[in-house]
């Protein structure tokens, strides 16, 4: 893939552990999983329990003052914190000229398409005007975009859960091809209900989660660096999934795999990698919940501050759901 080389020289994240990066470092190595909530539906009533784990109220010093954001969904803020952060730990105080943007996410605004549609079903006639913009898929981008100022390309990717990988293949072919100098790739989901329920339907043991995880590529600084990308390896089943993943393993130190605590989902994958040694593995997922878009994002976002701070290759293992595999180390 054309991402191999990349350095990641910032990074951002929001989740259920908290508002920013360190948060999600800090509870992943303590290993703890979050509390979780049920989710109500807003009409009726579900026989069945559906968990969630959902981004804490952001402190003050997180909220976004901006008019685009007077009335804007909570991925779309949950984006705009990871990107100042990631903007900031880059050395950034302001964004820099010639910064491109490129949104991931897989499931989008459904808080606020959830409500149009069902203005639109009690009374079409009174059906907000002002809350349609929002249930676009490139509203976030946009909004992200005029917060930044950014005047290099920008654009959206919809797909599974490791589609971050495409988008940083993207931002190599920008960088390359002289279309900006920096490029945030973002991965944000928001929860609500509707999603929630539907993951449940693959297994009654998954919680649905948000958030999401930012991060400054370019093609040169001082930050990690991806290497050694696998992928992706298509497959159309589960049969075929799980004969492809013994290729994404790859030698390094640290191990950020993508199981969800599931031992049928995640059986494929842990015999995948059984016969690395690793000084530490982490899954995410078993303590924050499926966030969908944000997952592999998040997980990024994660490899890189340990490879920072322990001064090892990462990792990443990505081996999605629905159409192709991948893995790839962050290394120093």
């Amino acid at each position: 893939m054309n991402a191999a080389g990349l350095h990641i020289n910032g990074v951002g994240a929001v989740s259920p552990a908290g508002w920013s990066a360190p948060d999600l470092l800090r509870v992943v190595r303590a290993g703890e999983a979050l509390p979780a909530a049920n989710c109500t539906r807003p009409k009726a009533e579900r026989p069945w329990e559906c968990q969630v784990r959902t981004v804490p109220p952001a402190p003050p010093e997180k909220q976004v003052r901006h008019p685009r954001f007077r009335r804007v969904s909570a991925i779309s803020r949950y984006a705009a914190a990871a990107c100042l952060e990631a903007l900031k730990d880059a050395g950034f105080d302001t964004p820099p000229p010639r910064l491109g943007i490129l949104f991931v996410m897989m499931n989008g605004c459904v808080n606020y398409t959830g409500r149009f549609y069902q203005e639109v079903l009690d009374n079409p006639a009174q059906a907000s005007p002002l809350i349609f913009p929002e249930t676009v898929f490139n509203a976030p981008a946009s909004h992200i975009a005029a917060l930044l100022g950014a005047d290099g390309a920008v654009s959206t990717i919809i797909g599974n859960a490791n589609a971050v990988m495409e988008a940083l293949d993207m931002a190599a072919v920008w960088l390359r091809g002289g279309v900006c100098d920096h490029c945030l790739v973002v991965g944000a989901e928001e929860c609500d209900w509707l999603s929630a329920e539907a993951l449940s339907y693959y297994h009654a043991s998954y919680v649905a989660s948000e958030g999401a995880g930012a991060l400054l590529v370019s093609l040169g600084g001082n930050g990690p660096r991806l290497q050694s990308i696998t992928g992706p390896l298509s497959y159309h089943s589960w049969r075929e999934r799980g004969e492809a993943l013994p290729q994404l393993v790859t030698h390094a130190s640290i191990l950020i795999d993508d199981r969800g605590g599931i031992a049928k989902h995640d059986a494929a994958e842990a015999a995948a990698w059984s016969g690395m040694a690793f000084q530490a593995v982490h899954s995410p997922k078993t303590l924050l919940g499926e966030s969908m878009g944000a997952s592999a994002s998040l997980h990024l976002v994660l490899a890189t501050l340990e490879c920072r701070e322990q001064q090892a290759a990462v990792a990443v293992s990505l081996p999605g759901s629905n159409s192709a595999a991948y893995a790839c180390v962050v290394g120093c």
